[in-house]
C-alpha cells in the first residue's frame, strides 16, 4: 500500500485485507512524500527501484505481492513504476503497466479522443502571449462580458481543482497563466511547469463515477453528480467549492454517464483497481471528461455507499485482487440504490480567526443526518480562509433517508446555514 495515510482509505483496506482474507500489507512511502517526511524527521519506507536492491527488498516480505495500490494522487506514478518493477523482479501480480496520460491532463484527453470518445478542446501555451492567442482565436474569450466565452486555464499535472481558474473575459487570462507557469509541478518541489493548458468551460451538471475493474471488467461501484459553489463576494468567481456529492443510478443521463466514463478508462488501459473519474453533462446530453483518478475518491465515501448500496469501491477493490469468485462477482455491474444519500462539504465562506460556531446543533437534529464532522483546524481559536476546492473544505456531513424529497430539504436548510457557520475576528 503506498501513501498509507487516511483512516478512512488506506486505513480501512488495510485491516479489511487482514480481517477479512488473512493477507499481509506493506506500507511504502513514495519518494516525492519521504523526502516531505525526511525534512519533518520522521522515518521513511521507500521500496527501491533499481531491480538489484528491489530483488532484495522482495526476499525480505514473507508472503508473496498480489497488487499495488495507492492512496495518494503525488505517488501513482511511482506506484506504477513499483509494479512494473516488481514484474522485472520476478513478481506475478496485477498492473496496469505505464501510463502517464492517467495524470496528464492534456494527454488523457488526446488518448481518449484517439479512442473516438468526444472530449473537450484544448490547447497547451508555453507563455502569457501564447495563452491569450489560444483564449481569444481558440475559445473565443474576449473583454466583453456579453459575448465573452468563458476559458478554463489549468496545470496539466493537478489535483483538487490547485489553480484552476475560470477565466470569463480575456483580462482574467494572464493572471491564471502566469500563476501556474511560476509555480511547481503537482507531485515534485522544484520542477516549473513548462507548459499551461487551456479548455473550453463546459456549462453543465457535473457527475462522479466510481469504477473499480478487475482483468478489464468494469464495475460502477458508484455513482454521484455534485453540487459546487463560489465561495468569493460576488458568488461567481471560480466556482470550484464542494457543496455535496449525491448518490444517484437511474436519473435521466446516469447510463449514458456510465458508459462514457468505462469507455474512458478502457481507452486509458485501465485493467484493475479503482479509478474515480469526473465528468460534465450538457443541456443538450453530450458527455465531456474533466479527469480520470486512478485512485479512490477521496470523500468518507464507505459508510453512505454501505448504507445506500450496501458495498463500497473498497470492498470491490480488494475482491477483485483478492477473490476468485466473490463479491466482485456478487454485484451488479451498475449500482442500484436502496436509500437516498449524499455527502455534504461544508465550506467556510469568510476568512479571519473563529470567534464563534454556528448552526452544527441545528443540523444534527436534521432527519436526514447520520454523520457529522468540524475538521480541527476549522475549530475556536483557530485562523481560517474561504474553501475554494476539495482540500479546502472544513468537514463532511453524511445524510440518508427513505425519502428523496425530504433529504433534499434538510440539504436545502444545511446549504442556507452554510454562510453563517464561522464567526471570524
Amino acid at each position: 500500500m503506498v501513501d498509507p495515510f487516511s483512516k478512512y482509505h488506506s486505513g480501512y483496506m488495510m485491516d479489511l485485507a487482514v480481517t477479512e482474507y488473512g493477507v499481509g500489507v506493506v506500507r511504502v512511502i513514495s519518494p516525492y512524500i519521504a523526502k516531505g517526511l525526511q525534512q519533518d524527521h520522521v522515518l521513511d519506507n521507500v521500496a527501491p527501484l533499481d531491480l538489484v536492491d528491489l530483488r532484495q527488498w522482495v526476499d525480505q516480505i514473507p508472503f508473496d505481492i498480489q497488487a499495488v495500490i495507492c492512496e495518494s494522487d503525488s505517488g501513482l506514478a511511482y506506484a506504477e513504476q513499483l509494479a512494473c518493477a516488481l514484474q522485472e523482479v520476478g513478481v506475478s501480480l496485477q498492473h496496469n503497466g505505464p501510463q502517464e496520460a492517467r495524470r496528464d491532463k492534456f494527454a488523457m484527453n488526446e488518448v481518449c479522443r484517439q479512442h473516438d470518445i468526444p472530449v473537450v478542446a484544448q490547447r497547451l501555451c508555453s507563455s502569457v502571449e501564447e495563452g491569450l492567442h489560444a483564449a481569444h482565436e481558440v475559445f473565443r474569450c474576449t473583454n466583453d462580458p456579453a459575448t465573452s466565452v468563458p476559458v478554463i486555464v489549468k496545470p496539466r499535472r493537478g489535483v483538487a481543482s490547485d489553480r484552476v481558474a475560470l477565466c470569463r473575459t480575456l483580462e482574467d487570462v494572464p493572471g491564471a497563466v502566469q500563476a501556474i507557469l511560476d509555480s511547481t509541478v503537482f507531485g515534485t518541489y522544484d520542477m516549473k511547469h513548462d507548459a499551461v493548458l487551456l479548455q473550453e468551460y463546459v456549462d453543465g451538471t457535473e457527475y462522479a463515477i466510481d469504477v473499480v475493474s478487475k482483468d478489464g471488467v468494469h464495475k460502477v461501484a458508484a455513482l454521484w453528480v455534485y453540487d459546487k459553489t463560489s465561495t468569493s463576494d460576488d458568488g461567481v468567481t471560480n466556482p470550484f467549492a464542494y457543496l455535496s456529492g449525491k448518490l444517484v443510478s437511474d436519473d435521466e443521463h446516469a447510463t449514458a454517464v456510465m458508459d462514457y466514463a468505462e469507455a474512458c478508462v478502457t481507452a486509458l488501459g485501465i485493467q484493475w483497481g479503482m479509478t474515480h473519474s469526473e465528468v460534465k453533462v450538457r443541456s443538450d446530453g453530450s458527455i465531456r471528461l474533466m479527469e480520470v483518478n486512478v485512485r479512490q475518491q477521496n470523500d468518507n465515501f464507505m459508510p453512505l455507499c454501505d448504507a445506500c448500496l450496501g458495498y463500497n469501491a473498497m470492498d470491490l477493490c480488494l475482491s477483485a485482487y483478492l477473490d476468485q469468485d466473490g463479491l466482485f462477482e456478487a454485484v451488479p455491474p451498475r449500482p442500484n440504490l436502496q436509500c437516498q444519500g449524499m455527502i455534504v462539504n461544508l465550506a467556510c465562506f469568510v476568512e479571519g480567526t473563529v470567534s464563534s460556531i454556528h448552526h452544527l446543533e441545528e443540523m444534527e437534529e436534521l432527519e436526514s443526518v447520520q454523520a457529522i464532522e468540524l475538521y480541527p483546524s476549522f475549530h475556536v481559536g483557530q485562523a481560517v480562509r474561504r474553501t475554494k476546492d476539495i482540500r479546502s473544505d472544513c468537514g463532511w456531513i453524511h445524510l440518508v433517508n427513505e425519502s428523496e424529497e425530504d433529504m433534499m430539504a434538510d440539504y436545502a436548510k444545511i446549504c442556507e446555514w452554510m454562510p453563517c457557520i464561522f464567526e471570524v475576528d
